[in-house]
């Protein structure tokens, strides 16, 4: 049956912006309030706003907004009003306990006894940043968080909800950390949301419902069964990653001709006419920078802006029209929708590869004859439209161009990881050989791309995720060299940003004078500097942090015999 999962709402109030909308609260994500708030700016961060929860119910907040004006209420007011009405962003949540943490073994493989003492400091990290949810604590349908009955990761920072793709990156580490049962019960809050909305949204927040994250969940059940060896769960995961395939070959689909074929392939696309709830001010005026008056720019602004935010990657010049344009103009051309994405079909490969892997567990061999049948046919459609025979490389591909992209980004690496070593190893040297090429100007890490645009998924931002993106690539066609090479640069770059912010390793690295903190772990890092944390973007860098303490605990585990010491650069 064909879903919808965005809201239709026929009703216009003042200057609200009403329409195709992730959900149909008044308050979180469409209408006058929200609209007044946000656009008033009485917050740096506009998440800020739609994170916190109603104090009394939804029609009681209603009338006092009309009470004050409304739309025309003044900023004192505003101010006012939301707080005596809104209690403070994560008042839902509670800090949850989690399994006694104990030494896990991969540590006694690491040789540097500075790696090894930071990798346990890191394993001892997860306490900080496991939640649970407790709607108890507010008025019913109070919150703008949707229900999970588990405990979870967040990432950290003013992520203080569980983020989809993020998880996957953070259990690598939770799995390796031995918390089995907190690993289950991140799962199963996923698969729960599969079950009720037929998706996973960006994150648990009702403002998301109109779209989703680069879909792992299916390789964190794989991922999940390789360390448990949980049968059961595979069999109650099954249906409900089925679920989720379906939905992504239904509302991202896209047929692609190429050499005298269509090719089924597919990419970030979200039905929305509003903008987001959690950046309103920042898409309501980048919509009248492109057009002053022509709604019909406004909705493609909205939908495609959206959609960048569904890919992960928000914001990049992999997403516009024009990347050579200036800073503050290169959004205004984003046309997201006309990408086929590269790395998104590489995940939707290992996602029907995975879940063939899964029917065989579950004993269902005409389920997994299926979607092996179906992985097959998306790796010849991913190199008949994607690959450059000349350079090895996968681009996006250009939808109204009839073209790749042909600009190098990290996610270029992912269908090596994918593909699994399927590649002539003329082909992988000559892209190896180029990675290496670029990280001898980047100590600090493989770039998003080599564009720099101040967008935070540009040049010179270097992320986890990419990371681990690239030493997986490189391990599974050979090239352990180069993994061996940016695992280095990761522990680089994690532990002397950390050191910087006031890290200490009792009896081993004393902590910096001068220093209040007591060491970050940050989101993303400056590809050009060795322990610099990354800028750019919509906010400020974020610290926790759950993907980048993953990917550092997947890191030691992998290489942790051939690391060594990170020597950092004077502060």
């Amino acid at each position: 049956m064909h879903m919808r999962y965005t809201y239709y709402v026929l009703l216009v109030f003042g200057a609200g912006v009403m329409g195709r909308a992730p959900c149909d609260s008044p308050i979180y994500c469409q209408g006058d309030l929200l609209h007044t708030v946000q656009m008033a700016k009485l917050f740096a961060d506009d998440k800020t706003f739609v994170d916190r929860p109603m104090l009394q119910p939804e029609a009681s907040v209603l009338a006092e907004f009309a009470r004050i004006g409304g739309a025309n209420a003044t900023r004192a007011a505003l101010e006012l009003f939301v707080e005596e009405n809104f209690g403070s962003a994560g008042y839902e949540l509670q800090s949850a306990n989690i399994e006694a943490i104990h030494d896990p073994s991969f540590l006694d493989r690491v040789q540097d006894p500075v790696v090894q003492a930071f990798g346990r400091a890191v394993h001892g990290m997860w306490g900080q940043l496991v939640r649970v949810q407790d709607l108890s604590r507010v008025c019913p349908n109070c919150s703008s968080m949707l229900e999970l009955k588990h405990r979870f990761v967040v990432p950290g920072g003013r992520f203080v909800e569980p983020y989809y793709w993020d998880t996957y990156f953070a259990l690598e580490g939770v799995l390796r950390s031995g918390l089995h049962e907190l690993a289950t019960e991140s799962i199963r809050n996923l698969l729960d949301l599969v079950t009720k909305h037929g998706f996973v949204p960006n994150g648990a927040r009702v403002y998301y419902l109109s779209r989703s994250q680069p879909p792992l969940l299916a390789l964190m059940v794989k991922l999940h069964y390789e360390f448990t060896h949980d049968a059961s769960f595979v069999c109650e995961a099954l249906p409900v990653l089925r679920r989720e395939h379906d939905y992504w070959m239904d509302k991202h689909k896209v047929n692609v001709h190429v050499s005298d074929r269509v090719w089924e392939l597919n990419r970030y696309f979200v039905d929305i006419d509003v903008p987001r709830p959690e950046s309103y001010s920042d898409d309501y005026e980048l919509a009248r920078n492109v057009s002053s008056s022509d709604e019909r720019r406004w909705t493609q602004v909205y939908a495609d802006i959206t959609a960048a935010a569904e890919s992960g990657w928000d914001f990049s010049s992999r997403w516009v029209r024009e990347p050579d344009a200036p800073p503050e103009r290169l959004l205004q051309t984003i046309r997201t929708r006309d990408v086929v994405p590269v790395d998104l079909n590489a995940i939707l490969y290992q996602t029907e590869m995975a879940i063939a892997e899964l029917a065989v567990v579950s004993n269902d061999l005409a389920l997994a004859a299926d979607f092996w049948r179906q992985a097959e046919t998306r790796h010849e459609a991913i190199d008949a439209v994607m690959l450059d025979h000349e350079s090895g490389l996968y681009f996006d591909y250009i939808l109204s161009d009839q073209r790749q992209s042909r600009d190098f980004t990290a996610a270029s690496l992912w269908p090596y990881w994918a593909f699994n070593a399927t590649h002539p190893d003329q082909q992988t040297d000559s892209v190896f050989n180029y990675v290496n090429h670029i990280l001898d100007a980047n100590p600090g890490g493989l770039p998003a791309t080599l564009r720099t645009t101040g967008q935070q998924w540009d040049a010179p931002m270097a992320w986890p995720p990419q990371q681990y993106v690239a030493m997986q690539s490189a391990l599974s066609t050979n090239h352990t060299h180069l993994a061996q090479r940016v695992a280095q640069m990761y522990v680089n770059s994690v532990f002397c940003a950390w050191y910087a912010t006031g890290g200490s390793l009792a009896g081993i690295v004393e902590k910096k004078a001068n220093v209040a903190d007591s060491g970050h772990m940050f989101e993303k890092f400056d590809s050009t500097r060795v322990g610099s944390a990354g800028g750019g973007g919509e906010y400020t860098v974020q610290d926790g942090f759950g993907w980048t303490n993953g990917v550092l605990l997947w890191v030691l585990d992998k290489f942790g015999h051939v690391l060594s010491a990170p020597v950092c650069p004077p502060s």
